[in-house]
């Protein structure tokens, strides 16, 4: 039987939860929800002022009950209060767009190639009407070009002054793109700039937090010493991604080996770092738990650790919630209390919440509190299905227990976000956790000591050696017959069933009882009838799409569950700009591994296309017909040859009445263009009363049949 009472801020927890999702999924937009707390809270203290007078089963039960909902009210309140959007003052609600603005560096300096982006918090806009200046509030997401002629590198704290208006974030261009305006929404950022030369100028440095601008120089001047003592470039980034949680200079072969072994939580600091940290600290103050004197000292040394190591990584979230986590369960074991660590992970939780609910939507907050729950209830019991006698395979059945419980957990989300699953993640976790554990500590302990000669020239380098073991090893499993399972396509509906599986059958190995088999039954057959609908769908499938690819061509072809790719050199060359913006659509239609054509190549397949005399390219695909217009028109048509697209691309000389020679139902401008030859088009398509699309403005175009 399921018993509640020994968990009480897990009730809690939850009910503030579903109060910040109510919050959210109503649109952000729920008034009254203080008078709403108000209520609650006010019935609340009535209802518990009457059960203490009249002690009854009943009374409690009542105040119990809106003592829940006045936490689920908080919740509500908390995300009202916490979204910025809602300020008279915030840039959302300006009527006119500001010709300048001040604002200042809240947020650390990310390093890319070619610029440097940050978040600036506006204080003051510019608008041409008033002419001058008024307070303002929001957040701008900030590119500024490293080529600058002033070459300023931005610093937290910066105030500085820039000319032009911040542009609204744009929604996703392409289906089932990642939807990056609603992941900066989450962090209350709606708007982004970038600079060009000349555009903005530094005013003063003012940080907004003295403990966070001193703990951003020290993570900087340890990540300068870590480029300067390991002279490998991919080592380096290994290194400071591990201990300072800085990836910036992170080789992308590397990333994907991690990414794809199952091994890329090592490489952001997070929960396990301080985990592994916290473990070492408590095997070796485990003799000094004797008295109460003693294990305060412990405790108190425990902690000073724990935050000194926050402070060296940025006091980045992801460290904080952790330690945060582990500061409850070491103050429990100070007052010599059996701490309940679900009420200790959801007071953690709690917390974190309360100072932002948007860390709810969070991958990281979702996958470390999940992980850490799975490991919780999973790891003991998967370790006590198999007793082993030696130390050392004991070890390593422990390890990978703790690796399948918290594969087990996140699971349905790595799926519904990552869309692949590493099939040796157990194996790559047996080995690399361990190393990352002695990466962790001997890179803290080279930088400890590096002002010692000698000392430190041998930490560096035993550093290192494991950094590059773990790398070799990374990319040895990388290479074995289906590392890793890619394409994997589910809803956020799937994802809630197959957690509702999990537990489910957890219940059932739990309780022994059917019901909860059933349940689970259930929930598979659900999975299987929506898995097999959707396969039926995807294969009578036809249709054709057209993607928004700045300065590219990309265009789809999709017959069932086969795709050709229609490309130009420029999309061939660049894997990111596919993998963005393309391959999340194939995935979702079923399409694994399509084929690639170029532009210049025929096709004789499921669609069939053939190079005109002038170079043009006339396809043909389901009884569509599609002019592909690179060049000039030099070839006239005759009769009444009907073409149903005409896709203009690489700023081709066309003009309106050129195009009318032709019959056809719709012009499309691609991103191989320049904006202002799609501007100059736009508006010479519309003078002439020409239907066209622009994929840069109202996302690709697809045309079929699902």
């Amino acid at each position: 039987m399921l018993r509640w009472a020994p968990y009480p801020f897990v009730r809690i927890t939850l009910c503030f939860i579903a109060g910040i999702l109510l919050y959210i999924i109503s649109g952000r937009e729920l008034r009254y929800t203080f008078e709403l707390l108000a209520f609650f809270f006010v019935a609340f203290s009535a209802a518990a002022i009457l059960s203490k007078k009249y002690k009854s089963a009943f009374a409690t039960n009542i105040a119990g009950i809106l003592g829940l909902l006045s936490f689920f009210a908080a919740g509500l309140f908390t995300a009202h209060y916490r979204t910025q959007s809602h300020q008279s003052q915030h840039l959302v609600n300006a009527v006119d767009a500001p010709t300048h603005y001040v604002g200042v560096v809240e947020d650390y300096i990310v390093q890319k190639p070619g610029y440097q982006s940050t978040v600036l918090q506006v204080e003051q806009v510019k608008v041409k009407v008033k002419g001058q200046w008024q307070p303002a509030k929001g957040k701008v997401q900030l590119s500024v070009p490293h080529d600058s002629e002033q070459q300023y590198e931005l610093a937290y704290g910066d105030r500085l002054l820039i000319k032009g208006a911040p542009q609204a974030v744009a929604p996703p261009l392409n289906p089932a793109q990642f939807d990056y305006k609603q992941y900066l929404a989450n962090k209350n950022i709606y708007y982004q700039h970038y600079l060009q030369t000349f555009q903005f100028q530094k005013l003063q440095n003012e940080p907004g937090s003295a403990v966070l601008n001193f703990s951003i120089q020290l993570r900087r001047q340890f990540d300068n010493l870590l480029q300067q003592r390991l002279d490998q470039q991919r080592e380096y980034g290994i290194s400071s991604a591990l201990i300072l949680g800085v990836k910036d200079e992170l080789d992308n072969n590397i990333r994907n080996a991690y990414s794809q072994t199952g091994t890329m939580h090592v490489l952001a600091v997070s929960g396990l770092h301080v985990g592994l940290i916290f473990s070492v600290l408590m095997l070796l103050l485990s003799k000094f738990n004797r008295n109460v004197q003693q294990r305060i000292l412990s405790a108190i040394l425990t902690l000073v650790i724990l935050w000194l190591y926050a402070f060296i990584t940025g006091l980045s979230p992801s460290v904080l919630r952790a330690v945060l986590m582990f500061s409850l369960v070491t103050v429990g074991m100070a007052l010599g209390r059996n701490t309940n660590i679900y009420n200790t992970v959801s007071v953690a939780a709690l917390v974190l919440l309360f100072i932002n609910p948007y860390n709810l939507l969070d991958v990281g907050f979702q996958l470390s509190f999940i992980a850490v729950l799975g490991i919780v209830y999973l790891q003991p019991r998967f370790y006590k299905l198999l007793e082993i006698n030696n130390w050392l395979l004991d070890k390593v059945w422990a390890l990978f227990t703790v690796a399948l419980a918290a594969q087990l957990a996140t699971f349905p989300l790595g799926l519904f976000y990552f869309h692949q699953f590493p099939v040796y993640f157990w194996l790559a976790n047996l080995v690399v956790v361990p190393l990352a554990t002695f990466v962790l500590w001997s890179g803290v302990a080279a930088l400890a000591f590096s002002w010692v000669p000698g000392l430190s020239w041998l930490l560096f380098k035993i550093h290192f050696a494991i950094i590059w073991c773990m790398n070799e090893f990374n990319l040895w499993v990388q290479q074995l017959p289906q590392a890793i399972i890619n394409g994997i396509d589910i809803t956020l509906f799937q994802t809630i069933l197959l957690y509702l599986f999990l537990l489910a059958f957890i219940l059932f190995m739990a309780l022994k009882k059917l019901r909860y088999l059933s349940v689970a039954t259930g929930i598979a057959a659900i999975l299987s009838v929506q898995e097999i609908l959707e396969t039926v769908q995807q294969r009578e499938q036809s249709m054709q799409a057209v993607y928004s690819l700045r300065g590219s061509t990309g265009m789809a072809i999709l017959n069932g569950q086969q795709a050709i790719i229609i490309a130009d050199s420029a999309l061939m060359q660049n894997q990111g700009n596919y993998t963005f913006n393309v391959q999340p659509h194939l995935w979702q239609q079923g399409v694994q591994e399509p084929q690639f054509v170029s532009l210049e190549q025929s096709i004789n397949n499921d669609a069939t296309s053939a190079v005109l005399p002038d170079g043009n390219q006339l396809l043909l695909v389901n009884g569509k017909r599609w002019l592909i217009h690179s060049v000039p028109l030099q070839v006239q048509p005759t009769g009444s040859f009907k073409i149903n697209y005409i896709l203009l691309r690489r700023n081709v000389r066309v003009k309106p009445e050129e195009l009318q020679r032709y019959t056809f139902d719709k012009v499309i401008l691609d991103g191989s263009n320049s904006s202002w030859y799609r501007e100059r088009m736009r508006k010479e398509l519309a003078a002439a009363g020409i239907t066209f699309h622009d994929v840069m403005e109202g996302g690709a175009f697809v045309v079929g049949e699902k």
